[in-house]
């Protein structure tokens, strides 16, 4: 596979509008993240909390701009199942990394970011949004 082809497919408008609100998205969840952190809530407390208010931010900005999907109960609950799973390898990984790496939270979080948009991009474009 060449460098171009390999190129043209983060050309792809999907992936290019999955980006744009994927950095939104991850915006808006830093941000509750940090505001709960600074305000002594538990690093893992505060991604939990982090992640709920995502999921009603997230899935209504993939659902719009991302997968053209008006989703219903089914694509709802597959959302949730999805963001549920990104929250465990999350927590996971922020864990170790603030108590094996001794990393704080602030920066333990935003090295979990990338994990966490592959993790996303897979489940949201291969099993929530899945158009066969």
């Amino acid at each position: 596979m060449s460098a171009l082809t390999v190129l043209g497919k983060f050309a792809d408008p999907k992936i290019i509008k999955f980006l744009g609100a994927g950095l939104l998205n991850t915006a808006f969840g830093y941000t509750v993240y940090a505001g709960l952190l600074f305000f002594n809530t538990p690093y893992l407390v505060a991604l939990f909390f982090a992640t709920v208010a995502g999921v009603i931010f997230n899935y209504f900005s993939f659902g719009r701009m991302v997968f053209d999907g008006n989703g219903g109960w089914l694509v709802f609950g597959k959302f949730v199942a999805a963001y549920a799973l990104i929250y465990g390898v999350n927590a996971a990984l922020l864990s170790g990394l603030t108590n094996y790496f001794l990393l704080n939270p602030y920066l333990g979080q935003a090295i979990c970011i990338p994990l966490s948009v592959v993790l996303s991009w897979i489940l949201m474009n291969h099993w929530v949004y899945k158009n066969d």
